[in-house]
């Protein structure tokens, strides 16, 4: 293989290789710099759309402590927001400028008196 490419190398003159392959025309250096710069932002759009579908190739934010499990839009600029910290999961609401504390979904004391409340609620109003 090695031998092949030093024949084809050093046996052709280095100027018909040249003048055959250049092209002195605006068109045709515009084109190949335009392909040129598809393939590029092609393969920069492939690379983010890998890393959001879950291919974990790029290190980023996501290998901390703090895991942002799920969001969901209630309307406006309002969601809420399940986090997993040192694995326990929490419910925040995230608001314009507040972020409260919802419900804690690993402490199951509270989680008790909370739902036994809010059953309470419920048969008050019925």
């Amino acid at each position: 293989m090695v031998r092949i490419l030093f024949v084809l190398v050093f046996f052709f003159p280095a100027t018909v290789r040249a003048a055959s392959l250049e092209t002195n025309d605006l068109f045709f250096s515009g084109l190949k710099m335009f392909i040129g710069m598809m393939v590029f932002v092609g393969l920069m759009l492939l690379v983010y759309f890998l890393n959001r579908k879950g291919i974990k190739f790029l290190k980023g934010s996501k290998a901390g402590r703090i895991k942002i499990v799920e969001m969901r839009h209630v309307g406006g600029k309002k969601m809420l927001c399940m986090v997993e910290v040192k694995g326990r999961e929490f419910l925040l609401g995230l608001g314009n400028e507040r972020i409260d504390f919802l419900y804690d979904f690993t402490d199951t004391q509270a989680n008790a008196a909370f739902e036994n409340e809010l059953r309470r609620h419920v048969e008050v109003e019925r």
